[in-house]
């Protein structure tokens, strides 16, 4: 057998995890969410989202990619406050805005933590006020613990042992198992995770972090993978394909990488496969494989039975996103002085 004689690893941008986040290259994260959030949410595009779901996924990633001690020095399992996902973000919220000022969360004064609700969507209504107070408060261990935690992110007991079963049935699913084996000597096949790239659209910067690249070499093929912890049932995947723009990662992703790909004297005879998503319920734990066979399109898309559900291509989309950064105008494009209706009611 062939010797692999050069890594994806070299050709990669190699920066870590903090540098990458700091960059100001455009991701996949900040065009879907301008994508699903618009125009008017321009001021909070690049506010930190830190979700119970997110956090989730983190952990699966960290336990399948990196092993146990590196979970355990990204996070702590502790046995948590019965209280809800929305309540934990809320006190977490207080934490980082209060922990130098007060070591328990009774002494933040409740106009505060009311407030704090209220910016969360938490009971909004003002009849709600002393309930939602009430509720924070029944969670200030949580408040506690997260000094105990210090940089660590704290997850449950529950969560962890449901993490790790969704690590046992990627790993021993027939069809997934193969992707996240460990890598053979002997097979010419390497799994490389994690690896960032960095590219450029018209002038304008880009940048993405591969869950999972499969480098065939004696085929001469690419695959790139995404893992996906969903809420929803694996075999309802299409559904979130749209909600969350996965459309938009498999397409950038793909051109980044092709774009670093071709410039590499070894690497360029190499096909990139169109982009393939592995998901997992963390209550179903039966591991389902998808693949986007519009990966290289470079044009906006419909899909369904009336063609109703339009799917903008990411070329579009980072133009429109950095021409409104860098000018900053009131209103979005094609705004005028006098608008007609039916022209905007037929953009919808």
């Amino acid at each position: 057998k062939r010797i692999m004689n050069k890594s994806l690893y070299d050709i990669s941008w190699q920066v870590t995890e903090e540098e990458y986040r700091a960059d100001s290259a455009y991701s996949y994260s900040t065009i879907a969410r301008y994508e699903r959030e618009g125009f008017s949410k321009l001021d909070k595009l690049f506010e930190k989202i830190d979700t119970p779901s997110l956090v989730f996924g983190s952990m699966v990633d960290t336990l399948l990619t990196d092993g146990e001690e590196a979970f355990n020095d990204r996070f702590a399992v502790m046995d948590l406050p019965d209280v809800s996902d929305k309540v934990m973000t809320i006190i977490k919220g207080l934490w980082n805005l209060f922990h130098d000022k007060y070591r328990k969360l009774e002494l933040i004064d409740k106009e505060i933590i009311s407030q704090a609700c209220v910016s969360h969507d938490y009971y909004v209504d003002s009849k709600w006020k002393s309930l939602r107070v009430k509720n924070v408060l029944e969670g200030a261990e949580y408040y506690t613990l997260l000094f105990l935690a210090e940089d660590k992110t704290i997850v449950s007991s529950k969560d962890y042992e449901d993490a790790a079963g969704c690590v046992r049935a990627l790993k021993e699913d027939r069809v997934t198992g193969k992707y996240f084996a460990a890598n053979n000597p002997f097979d010419n096949i390497d799994r490389q995770y994690q690896l960032k790239f960095k590219g450029e659209f018209e002038g304008i910067g880009l940048r993405c972090m591969a869950d999972l690249i499969i480098i065939d070499y004696d085929n001469k093929i690419i695959i790139p993978v995404d893992l996906k912890t969903s809420s929803k049932p694996e075999y309802d995947f299409y559904k979130s394909f749209i909600d969350w723009s996965y459309y938009i990662q498999a397409s950038l992703y793909h051109y980044i990488m092709k774009q670093n790909l071709e410039k590499d004297p070894f690497f360029k005879d190499f096909v990139l496969k169109d982009y393939r998503f592995i998901v997992v319920n963390r209550y179903r734990k039966c591991p389902l494989l998808w693949e986007y066979p519009l990966t290289q399109a470079i044009t906006d898309l419909k899909f369904g039975e009336l063609n109703n559900i339009k799917c903008r291509n990411w070329r579009t989309i980072v133009k429109e996103l950095d021409y409104y950064l860098k000018n900053k105008p009131i209103n979005p494009i094609g705004i005028k002085d006098i608008n007609n209706i039916v022209e905007w009611l037929n953009k919808i």
